[in-house]
């Protein structure tokens, strides 16, 4: 009995400093090695957007897309071409940009969103457009830059005036419709003979 009882008084201080040192490894160990971590039950409480604010989403990457690549396009038109229409309304074109750009901007950042990049069929049409000169480039200025891209611009800025819930939206949508359509007016007129192609609204 009395090297039992002796053997547990010698264990005292070996198991005080066995818990002492883990308690020491608990505090200097990292935070995620001292909390349990539910990825599984975090990731359930994920929703996924509503509709509507996924075609607000959609609807800024694609005109912020556009107005870029429209405006890429218009400074070349403004050492390319020759004909003083379709420089004003490369001119035109630029001005919209420098004013439409910082509110699309602010929209996009509003919604946690960068401003996107090009896409390969601009890069395509930028491409194109640098290797020609004169009345081949004003053609392929007017229907692949203004008449085209702003055909599928006008059939998603009515879809979205019809659907927006974000008031600055679809506010800043009413007002850039008349500018769209005003464009495409004088990019008809500065070539009356560009095609007119029908195009889906994404």
């Amino acid at each position: 009995m009395r090297a039992v009882a002796r053997a547990r008084h010698a264990a005292g201080p070996m198991r005080t400093a066995l818990l002492a040192v883990c308690a020491a490894f608990a505090l200097a160990a990292p935070a995620w090695a001292q909390r349990p971590i539910y990825a599984p039950a975090a990731a359930g409480e994920a929703r996924p957007l509503p509709p509507v604010q996924r075609l607000e989403r959609r609807f800024l990457q694609i005109s912020a897309a556009n107005l870029r690549f429209q405006a890429e396009a218009s400074r070349l038109a403004q050492s390319r071409s020759n004909n003083p229409a379709v420089k004003d309304l490369a001119n035109t074109l630029l001005s919209r940009q420098e004013k439409a750009q910082p509110e699309l901007l602010r929209m996009l950042h509003a919604r946690g969103m960068a401003m996107p990049l090009a896409t390969n069929e601009h890069h395509k049409v930028l491409k194109q457009l640098a290797r020609l000169n004169a009345a081949k480039f004003d053609r392929l200025y007017v229907d692949e830059v203004v008449l085209r891209p702003y055909q599928v611009d006008i059939a998603n800025y009515e879809k979205l005036a019809a659907q927006a819930q974000d008031p600055v939206l679809k506010a800043w949508v009413d007002r850039q419709l008349p500018t769209l359509r005003y464009h495409v007016a004088k990019a008809g007129k500065a070539l009356p003979a560009a095609a007119l192609r029908g195009q889906r609204a994404v």
